[in-house]
């Protein structure tokens, strides 16, 4: 028996279609594209915006008129965000929202009147395809900022046990992972038993044979400066830090109800770049907010130019229906919030052309994930910048190298390994 998996938006859902894939594995179910004939199809879905969940439908149209006979399954986000009044009109067999995420390979044994997979006794060597693995510590958020669906759609906030985090985490590492990324809804909401983010990451850190970890997007005003401070003191944690700040204009962070102020997140950025002054920085922003007016998108855009955000994932506002935001007055125009969002990304690329032109001529360490028809090696640095990487032997997939890149091509820190 086959499946095929189609995942939509952030890296958590990814992380989980892993599992999802190591359950089926398990369960003697095969892999496939999504391209090809399969017995079962996962649509693991996003809500984060209305488009997001219309894409994830408008698949699974398609999917159902060209695979007709195909189990096909809603997981994720949209399944639980979705009317209940809407879901009977679907072209899935399933539903299954992330509060029945263990339950899905179960409940598609049991359409399909196959016996139960067994439980494993231990955790078993993962069987995905990636060269990174993520390490998923817990789920859901009880933050409610105005624009956000995903507490309601993953509920309040959950975090795997210590030992658990640490049992998958040396499975992946025996599995020949170098790099552990740690993700989860809301990470810095993390605490299993009294023991907290920089907690879990000192664990992770002491673990033989680790090469290094990533950690996922942190919440301003919460661990992010305990969590500077560690990383500072530990080359084995990657120089990148993700910041969902959205805004850096009070008035709009209040509206939003975020948790600190324009003035918190200078000093958050005054303190990680006074310690590491070659961390790179990465953000998400929503331009557009209801409210937000001209001048207070050039304090963000300000805010940005002045600060070496290297990695910047721009949003226009999008209305999500079940927000409080959805029903704010002050819409902005979509033209206009178009044409915000693209003199953010603009000035994003500028900052990053100017932060990779830091690393010419010094040396920096490479995950390698995959060769091209030319024999060069391609992966992330640790500030997850993008690598190419010449005279390499094809067996160095999965590991870390170190090579002095020459010059900066298409966005591209090249040159030859050390």
């Amino acid at each position: 028996m086959t499946v095929a998996f189609k995942t939509f938006g952030c890296r958590l859902n990814q992380a989980e279609t892993a599992q999802f894939e190591d359950d089926f594995a398990a369960a003697g179910v095969r892999r496939v594209p999504l391209d090809t004939p399969a017995d079962v199809i996962v649509v693991h879905s996003c809500a984060v915006t209305r488009k997001a969940e219309h894409e994830g439908v408008k698949l699974l149209r398609s999917l159902r008129a060209k695979w007709p006979h195909a189990c096909i399954v809603l997981a994720g986000c949209a399944a639980a965000s979705i009317p209940a009044d809407a879901r009977a009109a679907l072209p899935a067999d399933l539903l299954i929202p992330p509060s029945r995420k263990a339950d899905l390979v179960p409940a598609v044994l049991a359409r399909l009147r196959l016996p139960p997979a067994p439980t494993p006794a231990a955790p078993r060597p993962p069987q995905r395809a990636t060269q990174r693995a993520t390490l998923k510590i817990q789920d859901g958020c009880d933050f409610f900022c105005a624009y956000c669906i995903v507490p309601h759609t993953r509920g309040a906030p959950v975090s795997a046990p210590l030992e658990t985090v640490l049992s998958e985490a040396r499975a992946l590492i025996d599995a020949g992972f170098q790099e552990l990324v740690i993700t989860g809804c809301n990470i810095a909401c993390y605490d299993a038993g009294g023991s907290t983010l920089p907690q879990l990451l000192r664990a992770l850190l002491r673990l033989p044979g680790l090469g290094r970890l990533r950690i996922g997007s942190i919440e301003p005003g919460t661990v992010e400066r305990d969590i500077i401070r560690l990383m500072a003191d530990s080359p084995k944690i990657c120089r990148f830090l993700h910041l969902p700040v959205q805004s850096a204009d009070d008035a709009t962070l209040s509206r939003m109800r975020r948790r600190y102020t324009a003035a918190d997140l200078r000093e958050t950025l005054g303190l990680a770049l006074g310690l590491m002054p070659r961390l790179a920085l990465g953000a998400d922003l929503i331009c557009g907010f209801p409210g937000e007016t001209e001048d207070a998108f050039l304090r963000t855009l300000a805010f940005v130019t002045k600060h070496p955000f290297s990695n910047l994932h721009v949003f226009p506002y999008s209305e999500r229906p079940g927000t409080p935001a959805a029903t704010f007055g002050g819409a902005i125009p979509e033209p206009e919030r178009k044409r915000r969002a693209k003199r953010l990304i603009d000035q994003g690329r500028i900052n990053r052309d100017t932060f990779a032109r830091r690393f010419l001529q010094t040396p920096v360490e490479c995950l390698v994930e995959h060769f091209d028809a030319h024999g060069l090696a391609h992966g992330w640095s640790s500030e997850y910048l993008p690598c190419a990487v010449s005279g390499l032997p094809r067996d160095r997939r999965r590991t870390l190298c170190t090579f002095t890149p020459d010059r900066l091509h298409n966005g591209t820190l090249t040159g030859p390994s050390r």
